[in-house]
């Protein structure tokens, strides 16, 4: 399945590139060479993950950071792993991709088992730069689904793993070179396994994303 949706990112890309219009993500004036190609990557590799921004076309209600998950609750029997273990490996593969990113992002991370959440904290490279802040604002959308893409491919890379390592809901806070809270937005895990089953497009994966982003005390509109 990953092949086939990699090429699917591609061609949808290709398409979306063309278009134009008003959304959180949106560049209108990039040439070709400046937009980043979307790949999927396993978290077994350590490539970073690019991706252009559509315009979302898909119009959703805006969800509640609160809005119930639909993942399976696993009991805790001898000898399987809690869910603080669990997220203790969530966690390492978040910072192996954060480690390996290609762009010296970095990230400050903290999971919350009792509540099935993990908060992202991620420094901006260049508010004022809009390509740089369009990428950072996706980066760890695609870094949390290649996660998810992983876990859930039944390809034996990871026989002991399931969905239950993954937290339902992250938070993520955007925060400027001197610390202000540029953004706030969230993910949560069924809208990347709806991505994942080919129950949602790309853009509608994105505009879901892009519709819980808040502006911080430190926002402003210089790179949009």
């Amino acid at each position: 399945m990953t092949n086939t949706k990699t090429i699917a990112i591609s061609a949808a890309l290709a398409l979306l590139i063309i278009s134009a219009g008003c959304s959180a993500f949106v560049d209108g004036g990039r040439s070709a060479d400046e937009t980043p190609t979307s790949t999927k990557t396993s978290v077994a590799t350590s490539e970073d993950i690019e991706t252009t921004t559509p315009v979302p076309t898909e119009s959703k209600s805006t969800p509640a950071a609160t809005e119930g998950a639909e993942t399976e609750t696993k009991s805790t029997t001898p000898g399987e792993l809690s869910k603080a273990q669990k997220f203790e490996e969530f966690d390492e593969n978040m910072q192996y991709l954060y480690d390996a990113d290609k762009e010296k992002r970095s990230a400050d991370t903290e999971a919350f088992p009792a509540n099935d959440s993990y908060r992202l904290t991620v420094e901006m490279r260049d508010t004022t730069n809009f390509t740089k802040t369009r990428n950072d604002r996706l980066n760890p959308l695609w870094k949390y689904y290649a996660i998810v893409e992983d876990y859930n491919n039944n390809d034996d890379h990871f026989p002991e793993r399931d969905h239950t390592y993954i937290p339902d809901t992250v938070n993520i806070t955007f925060v400027t070179e001197d610390g202000g809270v540029f953004e706030t937005t969230y993910i949560k895990y069924n809208w990347a396994y709806k991505y994942y089953t080919d129950e949602w497009s790309i853009r509608l994966f994105m505009a879901k994303y892009g519709s819980t982003t808040k502006e911080g005390p430190a926002y402003h509109e210089n790179g949009r």
